[in-house]
């Protein structure tokens, strides 16, 4: 049923429920699943080439192979994008370009706050220009 699915991804706890799930979802329907982090919208605009954006490019690629990557295993279908934007409309542009036929979010279950808080500014947009379902994952 799926075979392009995107998990949009910030280093949290609710996210990595959500990276269990994508895996799982992903896994069961032999789907690709694209992992991707937005980086400072501020860098955006900076040569691909300026040494900043190298040096944080870098970080994050550690940054994933260390935390993220040993949670995967052994699953090979799997993609880790970074790149400076707007979250929700790269995420939503991206999903357009590969044809995805799902995006993951994860989404905050506090009991205490109103249920609109389980998602931010990013997952409401999201939500609202999506190209394809949007799965919501609570943590």
């Amino acid at each position: 049923m799926f075979k392009k699915i995107i998990l949009a991804f910030k280093f949290s706890p609710s996210c990595r429920t959500a990276l269990e799930k994508s895996i799982q979802i992903s896994t069961m329907n032999d789907a690709e699943l694209l992992i991707f982090h937005a980086l400072d919208y501020r860098l955006k605009w900076v040569d691909q080439t300026d040494s900043e954006l190298l040096k944080v490019n870098r970080q994050m690629e550690h940054r994933f192979k260390t935390e993220i990557k040993p949670l995967i295993n052994d699953f090979p279908k799997f993609r880790f994008v970074s790149s400076p934007c707007d979250p929700a409309l790269e995420i939503c542009r991206v999903a357009r370009q590969i044809q995805a036929d799902l995006i993951l979010l994860g989404c905050h279950d506090e009991p205490e706050k109103p249920r609109l808080s389980r998602l931010d500014y990013v997952g409401i947009t999201i939500l609202e220009k999506a190209p394809c379902p949007v799965m919501l994952v609570p943590s």
